[in-house]
């Protein structure tokens, strides 16, 4: 099961705004303050575990000085066997159904109403129909991963210490008793763990092929260290911002992943790979190409290198006016030229160019012609 279309009504900067999305990837970009993050925040506050009420509501909106709380509607398609089996023993008028809606309009489960063909479906167990959902999981920030981690900690659910677990997860640990084995079997078990994340973390991080993650055990603590060519073993905090958080989003992402279902979750990511050098962003639309296999995923950035101009219908350009946030969902026509007078990309502002640049694209086996004319105008 899949969102196909969100609807917003008087949520925070957005008046009003609809728009269908893509069953993989959707990018929202926009200048700073454009809304972006309102949107990712509109599809977390349709859970029912978030706060919904008229302090969400968009102040220039009817729906502010009439007290009401915000609506968001979510259209859901793309159901499988398993989905249609489940939403059949709640309502037998799911039976015949592939497409339905279901409006969020205040703060109670009794606030969430099922449409069906554009007509609302009366006495429907809301709480076991919002179970059949997609979790909707929101990342704002990422736990990063530290140097070290005690038995004590990793025994823990705390969320403090949750990208080491995971770490240890993708590497085949689940056991930590096993790896504090003072015993060949214990150094073995850290040996092939740390071999099998060397293996991930150089599929993914391409700026960096001889890269290494070592695990070790000193007492009642795990030590985790990396290396490549230039340097000896050091500590992930030793390491630059961007790698630390670009392998702790990876490791947090494959792990919540790795036992999930097809479609079981839609990730909500705000302002991936922020600090991240370009090529580093290049990886990361490749990472989130991987995770976007199982799982429908929504982010929002303000970087042209976070677009995979492969598929330019995912985009969406987020704009602000004096009507509030809104989208554009065509911003790829007349080559990206709505996208880049919204971010205030131009050409002069590559370091590599002049301030007055003319820049050509022709045939590369044309060799004369209009191309030597041209070349001879430029050297004019």
């Amino acid at each position: 099961m899949i969102i196909s279309k969100i609807s917003i009504r008087a949520f925070k900067s957005i008046y009003e705004l609809s728009m269908s999305l893509d069953p993989k990837i959707n990018v929202f970009i926009g200048a700073n303050e454009s809304g972006k993050t309102n949107i990712l925040k509109a599809f977390e506050a349709f859970h029912s575990e978030q706060p919904f009420d008229n302090s969400l509501t968009c102040q220039y909106s009817n729906h502010y000085y009439m007290g009401k709380s915000p609506e968001i509607t979510l259209e859901f398609t793309g159901l499988s066997k398993e989905n249609k089996k489940q939403l059949a023993a709640i309502s037998e008028v799911f039976k015949e159904v592939d497409t339905f809606q279901i409006k969020r309009d205040g703060p109670g489960t009794n606030n969430y109403h099922l449409i069906i063909n554009d007509a609302e479906v009366e006495r429907v167990d809301s709480g076991r129909l919002l179970k059949t959902l997609p979790k909707l999981l929101y990342f704002a920030e990422m736990r990063l991963l530290k140097n070290r981690a005690e038995y004590e900690h990793l025994l823990t659910d705390h969320i403090e210490y949750a990208t080491e677990r995971n770490l240890l997860k993708i590497g085949g640990i689940e056991n930590y008793d096993i790896i504090f084995e003072d015993t060949a079997r214990g150094r073995r078990s850290l040996e092939e763990a740390s071999r099998i994340i060397t293996e991930q973390v150089r599929r993914v991080w391409s700026q960096e092929p001889s890269i290494e993650v070592k695990l070790n055990v000193n007492g009642r603590a795990l030590y985790i260290d990396f290396s490549d060519d230039t340097t000896v073993f050091d500590t992930p905090e030793s390491r630059s911002l961007g790698f630390r958080w670009y392998l702790s989003f990876y490791v947090n992402f494959l792990a919540q992943t790795f036992e999930a279902q097809a479609n079981e979750y839609v990730f909500l990511i705000d302002e991936p790979g922020i600090h991240l050098h370009p090529a580093g962003q290049k990886d990361l639309v490749q990472v989130l190409e991987d995770l976007a296999l199982k799982n429908q995923l929504l982010y929002t950035t303000h970087s042209p290198f976070m677009i995979d101009r492969q598929f330019p219908e995912r985009v969406v350009l987020v704009i602000k006016d004096k009507n509030g946030t809104r989208v554009d969902t065509s911003s790829y026509r007349e080559n990206w030229k709505p996208l880049r007078n919204e971010i205030g990309l131009k050409i002069g502002d590559l370091f590599f160019f002049s301030d007055s640049s003319l820049i050509v694209e022709l045939p590369t086996s044309k060799k004369s012609g209009l191309l030597g004319k041209i070349k001879g105008r430029v050297a004019e």
